[in-house]
């Protein structure tokens, strides 16, 4: 069955998909995205009553990763939809934001497109209830009327092929600039056309991102922007650095940028400004005092991603460096140092590069000694610091530096 009114443009392979919806909206002559997805309701509840019931008559609640119970349905919708508008198989698909089964640092969750893993926390208009900008460039529009999906991207605020800056305002009314909530790709709400905006000249940092974020940089030995670390890397570390650092997506590509310009000198700078001080800031001796008062939440946010790739990330590498060399420069000793620092089951598990239960196991076979007397029958909390950084170390570099080597005790 083929609906009445197929479109006669196909999708950009890097647009967004409700950019998409809308363009065949304005093909089709409604006067809303509401009107069409009411029509195409209509022919889905003929063929699937269940996905019918899937398909959202809001623009802003279309994109698959907002369905909160029938995510299943909502791809079957899309797939239905294809159909129904004479597209090629999963042609909608490709352009649809997915659920991702990953999280990232601190156990943020994740959407999915075309390959790459992206922080849900990194996508504008991401909150259903908020009105924030989508921002566009001038230039794109007025040379290709459509919403590149990249515009979607909080830290994305440059265009890349024309080396200026997104516009987020209105430069006639200056309200935000919102596709989805205005529902046009090349007009305000007051009627202003956006190609004819005049475009600020962006930062070159801004721009470089905007470039690499996706594809990577050959050029560069910059692991933020090289080519060989994979998109989803790229994503991760941008957001462990937002997330450590606290700084605006305004100023987050300067800022890391020329941060991991310097891996990891840099970091491990500021970890041992950190270590040296740690002494002034104890209130008992080291070997009673958790890794996470001295360094926060350092351990268990440089498991950048989860479940993990085949490579570790650049991130967990660097720490794992580092903390090795901490605990070479500081042997054991009559007085307790910084090595001696106790660390959770869950830094434990980051540290071994494997679970829960089998540290807990390793616990058990005395592998691992507590730095506290446990009650009987007590299972050790997961978040407490517990075990002594050294000797966590110490096991794990018997083994050599064979990640998947790592012998852990049979079941």
């Amino acid at each position: 069955m083929a609906f009445l009114f197929s479109p006669k443009s196909r999708a950009f392979k890097d647009e967004s998909l409700e950019s998409y919806l809308l363009r065949v909206v304005a093909e089709n002559f409604f006067d809303a995205y509401e009107q069409l997805s009411l029509a195409i309701r209509e022919e889905l509840h003929e063929l699937d009553f269940e996905a019918h019931g899937a398909f959202p008559v809001d623009l802003k609640r279309l994109n698959v990763y907002h369905a909160k119970h029938n995510s299943h349905f909502r791809m079957r919708a899309l797939s239905l939809l294809e159909t129904l508008l004479d597209l090629p198989p999963h042609e909608l698909q490709k352009l649809a934001l997915l659920r991702s089964n990953r999280t990232f640092v601190g156990g943020m969750s994740a959407v999915h497109r075309n390959g790459v893993d992206i922080p849900l926390s990194f996508i504008r208009y991401a909150d259903e209830e908020g009105i924030e900008s989508v921002p566009i460039c001038p230039q794109c529009i007025k040379e290709d009327p459509y919403i590149r999906q990249i515009w979607h991207l909080k830290p994305i605020n440059a265009c890349a092929k024309h080396e200026c800056e997104l516009l987020h305002q209105c430069p006639e009314c200056q309200l935000p600039i919102n596709y989805i909530e205005n529902e046009s790709i090349t007009h305000c709400a007051c009627g202003f056309e956006f190609a004819t905006a005049l475009s600020a000249k962006a930062d070159n940092q801004a721009v470089l991102l905007s470039r690499s974020l996706f594809e990577g940089d050959a050029l560069s030995n910059n692991p933020l922007l090289f080519m060989g670390t994979s998109a989803t890397h790229r994503f991760a570390a941008l957001l462990w650095f937002y997330k450590r650092h606290e700084v605006y997506f305004e100023d987050l590509a300067h800022a890391s940028i020329s941060y991991f310009e310097n891996w990891p000198i840099g970091f491990d700078q500021e970890l041992d400004e950190i270590s040296k001080g740690a002494e002034l800031g104890l209130i008992d001796l080291f070997n009673r005092t958790a890794f996470k008062f001295i360094f926060g939440d350092l351990i268990l946010d440089s498991q950048c991603l989860l479940p993990e790739g085949k490579e570790p990330h650049f991130i967990y590498i660097g720490l794992m460096k580092y903390i090795c060399k901490l605990v070479e420069s500081h042997p054991k000793s009559k007085k307790p140092n910084v090595a001696d620092m106790l660390v959770s089951v869950a830094e434990t598990a980051v540290l071994l590069s494997t679970t829960h239960e089998q540290v807990y196991r390793l616990y058990q076979d005395g592998v691992l000694t507590s730095g506290y007397r446990q009650k009987l029958k007590q299972r050790v909390a997961p978040h407490i610091g517990v075990f002594y950084l050294r000797q966590v170390i110490e096991y794990k570099s018997s083994f050599g530096s064979d990640r998947q080597g790592m012998y852990l005790s049979a079941w």
